[in-house]
């Protein structure tokens, strides 16, 4: 954790400042930096990013609401921790909104929407291609972010992210197998051709094929399974 946030000014508020500490420590978390059932406290965060405790205490609250992190009377705050049942149950709810996601975009997406996800899918088969798994993950995200948010629906965009965040905590950093890349993204792009086609209900069960998949390899590895690369 040495990411130190800028000087303290007088334009900003304390508000703006527990913000700048939620976002460093969640990201903390996403990086792998802060693991699962890791304490966390408001002296050290307080000291490492240069700010007051307050702040602290405050993006704290914020993030036990976005589920990243678990505050318990009396002990303090620590990293949210998932099990395989739990992240079971909190995929199968997140799979079946992209499905929505994707079958409200098959109705709503414009050709430069479209466009812009073509992009994102050909950069993927390049990143599959090199086995740059740092960028197929990168581009992966943007990709199915993409299609939540094609769909204008924010109370879905929401409900998204949220699962979202939970279901990162149980990622375990494991990298895919070679061919993974492909296959994956081999399903983006059936589930890419069926909404450019105004094929809503195509789209929904091409999106089906493709989380059924990353079901199936959640609970065949889960020591190793990375929810966000697939």
């Amino acid at each position: 954790m040495s990411v130190a946030l800028p000087k303290n000014n007088e334009s900003q508020s304390p508000h703006s400042r527990a913000v700048d500490v939620e976002q460093a420590v969640a990201q903390w978390i996403f990086k792998g930096e802060l693991t699962a059932g890791q304490k966390l406290t408001e002296q050290e965060v307080a000291l490492r990013l240069g700010v007051s405790r307050g702040p602290v205490r405050e993006a704290f609250r914020a993030l036990e609401d976005l589920g990243l992190v678990q505050i318990e009377q009396n002990r303090g705050a620590f990293v949210r921790k998932i099990d395989l049942d739990e992240a079971v149950e909190i995929h199968d709810v997140y799979s079946a909104l992209e499905e929505l996601a994707a079958r409200t975009a098959a109705r709503r997406l414009s050709a430069k929407q479209i466009a812009e996800l073509q992009s994102l899918v050909e950069s993927m088969d390049a990143a599959a291609e090199a086995e740059d798994l740092d960028r197929y993950y990168s581009l992966n995200l943007s990709f199915h972010q993409g299609l939540v948010e094609g769909s204008a629906n924010r109370r879905l965009l929401s409900t998204y992210n949220r699962l979202l965040n939970e279901l990162h905590l149980f990622r375990r950093f494991g990298l895919m197998q070679r061919g993974e890349m492909q296959l994956s993204n081999r399903e983006h792009h059936q589930i890419l051709d069926k909404i450019a086609a105004g094929d809503p209900e195509g789209a929904a069960e091409a999106m089906r094929i493709h989380t059924s998949e990353r079901r199936r390899k959640m609970l065949l590895r889960p020591d190793k399974f990375d929810p966000k690369a697939h």
